[in-house]
C-alpha cells in the first residue's frame, strides 16, 4: 500500500501565529496522515472533518441541521483533549452552549454517528496508535484511551475493528515496524 505525503508545501508561508481554525485543520490532516496505512475509513473521517473547516461561511447559513463549524472546532477539540477521561453529552452540549437532546441531534447531523459511537470510535483509534509501541502494556493502553479497563477495551475494540486488539496488534506491529 503506498502513502501520500499530507504535508503542506506552503507550511513556511503560514503566519507564525496560526488561528484555531489552522492548527484544527493541520491536526486533522496529521491524524489523517497516520491512520492513512493503518484504517484508511479513519482517515476519510479525518480529511472530511478538515474539508468541513474548510467551508465557506456562507455554507453555514444553507446548513441549519449539523453543528455550526466553530461548534465542531470547539467538540472535536474537547474531546481530543479530554479522550483519556469520562466525557459525558453535557459536557459537550455545554462546550457549545446547547441541550443535550439539541446537541446530540447536531452532533449525528455533522458527523453521522451519535456522540458516545465517535468518542468510542476516537478512542479505540487512539489506542491503535498506543498498541503499536510493543513495550506498551493492553491495560494502560486502556486506561489511557477513557476505557475502564482492559476488558472494556477489548470488547469495544472488537466490535468497532472486527478482532481482538491483541491480535490487531501482531498483525500490525510488523507493518509499523517496516
Amino acid at each position: 500500500m503506498t502513502t501520500m505525503s499530507l504535508t503542506l508545501n506552503g507550511a513556511s508561508a503560514l503566519p507564525t501565529s496560526t488561528g484555531p481554525v489552522i492548527e484544527a485543520l493541520l491536526e486533522m490532516l496529521s491524524r489523517a496522515e497516520r491512520a492513512l496505512d493503518i484504517d484508511p475509513r479513519q482517515a476519510k473521517v479525518f480529511i472530511g472533518q478538515a474539508s468541513r473547516l474548510l467551508e465557506p461561511v456562507a455554507d453555514t447559513q444553507a446548513r441549519t441541521d449539523g453543528l455550526a463549524p466553530w461548534q465542531e472546532r470547539k467538540v472535536l477539540r474537547y474531546v481530543s483533549e479530554h479522550l483519556d477521561r469520562t466525557i459525558s453529552n453535557q459536557d459537550l452540549a455545554d462546550e457549545v452552549g446547547l441541550s443535550v437532546s439539541h446537541f446530540s441531534r447536531r452532533f449525528k447531523a455533522s458527523f453521522g454517528l451519535p456522540p458516545r459511537d465517535y468518542l468510542i470510535r476516537g478512542r479505540v483509534e487512539r489506542a491503535k496508535m498506543m498498541m503499536l509501541n510493543p513495550a506498551a502494556p493492553l491495560c494502560q493502553i486502556a486506561l489511557d484511551c477513557g476505557f475502564c479497563d482492559q476488558a472494556h477495551l477489548s470488547r469495544l475494540f472488537q466490535a468497532v475493528v472486527g478482532v481482538a486488539p491483541n491480535r490487531w496488534r501482531r498483525q500490525n506491529i510488523h507493518a509499523a515496524a517496516n
